[in-house]
């Protein structure tokens, strides 16, 4: 079938074209994409920082829509049903794929990423990736699962114990969404920082006690010498991976969630030594889509007010430009491609 996808030539170059899509094969469908976000991971490889990732190209990992085709050995039963998108795939054979971390399969594969995304009218995806949407939930909202899904995967992998105390570096979506997890996980104090005065007032209503903005105050003259259990690094910048350990309780933990630009930052290793910090990477957690929508549908985790700014998805390069150049006027830019 033709499609219409925008395709990435390389720097800025972003061009709506017609793409000829092949039938959904064995264990596939086809997804009519209703809605896509614009991840600051997307412009991260705009900007040439991502280096598996090449141009021409068609991004996005962070969608939904409905199956309008489904493949041999697909239910039809799937047809004209709703879902999000697990993006992340792998070989479904080796020790990763088959104790539930197939993100670190040697042959892992991820839908925008290594292969053509969901900034497109129709996508082909696994079957077993789709994520079925609660019925309270908007195409536009549904693309955050995606993100909802990484945070929630970096909360469990800190193990907060009730009553611990957290600090979060940055006020982006993932940093707001830290913020509502780890109140519902128990933290006694969540502190978040950042420096667009809409995400941390967001942010505020998501859980966080104090919200403090680094462009008007220093941490320093606001915390003092208090420190936290966990701190999680979300902002990506080398100066903000370097000096979150600081902030850290001896014997804390510290995750890294935030992608430098480069791929390469400093830490501290002596002080983690002496102090016993734990640094813990964290990205995909494919385990913990279920959670995700049982999340999303008790209505404990709202994703509908993270999305600030709609654009239809003829006009995706323009999304791309206010999401890159309009950072104080939005949360989460998400492109729409109604029926």
């Amino acid at each position: 079938m033709q499609a219409k996808a925008w395709v990435w030539h390389g720097d800025s170059d972003l061009r709506l074209e017609d793409m000829a899509l092949a039938d959904p094969g064995p264990g596939q469908v086809l997804l009519a994409v209703r809605a896509a976000g614009i991840c600051s991971t997307d412009l991260h490889v705009l900007g040439g920082g991502v280096v598996f990732v090449s141009p021409p190209h068609v991004m996005g990992h962070e969608g939904a829509g409905e199956v309008v085709g489904v493949g041999p050995g697909v239910p039809e039963a799937l047809l004209g049903q709703r879902f999000a998108v697990d993006t992340v795939f792998g070989c479904g054979s080796c020790r990763f794929c088959l104790g539930g971390r197939k993100h670190l399969c040697p042959c892992v594969q991820e839908i925008g990423q290594t292969v053509p995304g969901l900034w497109a009218s129709h996508c082909l995806v696994p079957a077993s990736n789709l994520v079925p949407l609660p019925d309270s939930v908007s195409y536009a909202a549904a693309t955050q699962m995606e993100t909802l899904h990484c945070v929630l995967g970096g909360v469990d992998k800190l193990r907060l114990l009730a009553g611990e105390k957290a600090l979060i570096l940055g006020c982006g979506i993932a940093g707001i969404l830290f913020a509502r997890l780890l109140r519902l996980q128990g933290a006694s104090r969540v502190v978040i920082t950042g420096t667009r005065e809409n995400r941390l007032s967001l942010a505020r209503r998501y859980g966080a006690d104090e919200a403090i903005n680094a462009r008007r105050v220093s941490l320093e003259d606001v915390l003092g010498s208090e420190r936290f259990d966990v701190v999680v690094e979300t902002v990506g910048s080398r100066e903000t991976i370097a000096e979150a350990g600081r902030w850290a309780e001896s014997g804390g933990r510290v995750l890294l969630f935030g992608i430098p630009a480069g791929h390469r930052a400093e830490l501290d290793i002596m002080d983690a030594i002496w102090r016993e910090l734990l640094y813990i990477p964290t990205g995909n957690a494919p385990q913990v889509w279920p959670r995700v929508v049982a999340l999303v549908a008790s209505g404990l985790v709202d994703l509908e007010a993270l999305v600030s700014r709609r654009f239809p998805f003829e006009a995706l390069d323009e999304a791309v430009r206010f999401a890159r150049d309009q950072h104080d006027q939005h949360v989460k830019v998400v492109v729409e491609n109604p029926r």
